[in-house]
């Protein structure tokens, strides 16, 4: 361990020097603080013993100085001084040193209080390699969450959807990396559409993993086997799933045990491309809102149960329509129960009037004025759940 000791006269200095070599320190001297401060910087010392009064840089200065520099390492600074008066220690612990010891200096104290600072330094050093330990570790799960965020972000779609004429648009804004809501708009024939919106329980990770799950599970192979489509032995070959039946389907093969606990709402839909009318199952998430051509809105549905709770669960299938300039949205529970700073939540009928007043608008210029007004309902940009909206509208062809 190597010392540094300062001190302006000489017979100190010699003192210190055979002390601590004969303890087996690694010792070097100094004698004002200006050269101390050189030796700091470049012997990078672990310890530092410094006479408080000296001419120049006095040790308190010193002291200060070593703690607002930027060496990489922290070294344990005891201050050498006659001064006993308690407000003086007082402003040496404050200027940064950690240890005093009295002028005239005993052998055996200041054995002892350098076996102290060494221990501290020790622990010190120790708390530092487990700190860089633990931020490699949160690198490491920094970059894979990225990683796994990039991929569920590729499980949405990528861009405004236009089908005959119907238009999709969306908001999504996780409240981590990755998220437990999930969406997606699936052409399953050539006119007809199925789109679904989920909040799987929980955050982070975990809800992550069985969103992405869920999305794989809803998204066709090539022969487009799966819960949206079933394969017939006669022309056409296929039957477009019932919503109801997708939803008790999904029931069943998530259903909670011993080692699943995890449970999601959906709202599943299909619709026509060319008439707009469709089906919808709403499984225990918030209502649709359905918007008619002069911005009035209604909800539709009221509620279900959940996915993955109740074995026996039946669902319901409610008809739906989108006229010229009408609109629908399906959206996730992170919206509405968005907290401000006074604890009250967003609501529905904050969104409704927002969707209400922006009628006229664009879909892209009212998602925006959404997410804008979640965030400063709450107060930061950075959301405590999941938010995510889709919405479709209806023009004409």
């Amino acid at each position: 361990m190597r010392i540094l000791y300062i001190d302006d006269k000489p017979d100190i200095r010699n003192l210190l020097q055979r002390y601590l070599t004969s303890w087996g320190y690694e010792a070097v001297g100094a004698s004002d603080g200006e050269e101390g401060w050189q030796l700091i910087q470049s012997l990078h010392p672990d310890i530092v013993i410094t006479d408080w009064m000296m001419p120049g840089l006095n040790g308190l200065e010193l002291c200060n100085r070593i703690r607002t520099s930027d060496i990489p390492t922290y070294i344990y600074v005891i201050l050498l001084t006659a001064r006993n008066i308690k407000e003086d220690l007082i402003v040496g612990m404050e200027a940064g040193a950690d240890d005093f010891i009295g002028k005239p200096f005993e052998k055996l104290e200041l054995k002892a209080r350098l076996k102290a600072a060494a221990r501290i330094i020790s622990l010190e050093r120790t708390l530092e390699e487990k700190n860089s330990k633990l931020e490699e570790a949160y690198n490491v799960i920094k970059d894979d969450l990225e990683a796994a965020a990039r991929i569920q972000h590729s499980l949405i779609p990528q861009k405004i959807e236009h089908f005959g004429g119907i238009t999709f648009d969306w908001l999504f804004c996780p409240s981590l990396f990755v998220a437990g809501d999930i969406f997606n708009i699936v052409r399953l024939d050539e006119k007809t559409l199925a789109f679904y919106l989920l909040d799987v329980s929980g955050h982070g990770i975990p809800a992550a993993l069985l969103s992405t799950t869920l999305s794989r599970v809803l998204t066709p192979t090539p022969n487009f086997a799966g819960p949206m489509r079933h394969s017939l032995a006669v022309p056409p070959f296929y039957r477009i799933t019932a919503p109801r039946e997708v939803v008790s389907e999904l029931n069943g093969r998530f259903m909670n045990d011993d080692v699943q606990t995890q449970y999601f709402t959906i709202v599943y839909g299909i619709i026509d491309i060319h008439s707009a009318a469709g089906t919808l199952t709403q499984a225990g998430h918030p209502s649709p809102i359905h918007q008619s051509a002069d911005g009035t809105v209604r909800l539709i549905g009221d509620g279900g149960f959940p996915v993955g709770m109740f074995p026996e669960a039946d669902y319901e299938e409610h008809p739906f329509s989108i006229n010229v300039g009408e609109r629908l949205f399906l959206y996730s529970d992170g919206i509405t129960e968005c907290r401000g700073n006074d604890g009250g939540m967003f609501g529905i009928d904050r969104l409704l009037k927002i969707i209400c007043d922006g009628y006229r608008m664009s879909l892209r210029n009212l998602m925006i004025s959404i997410e804008r007004e979640l965030a400063v309902f709450q107060g930061s940009s950075q959301f405590d759940d999941d938010i995510s909206l889709l919405v479709m509208e209806r023009k004409e062809e």
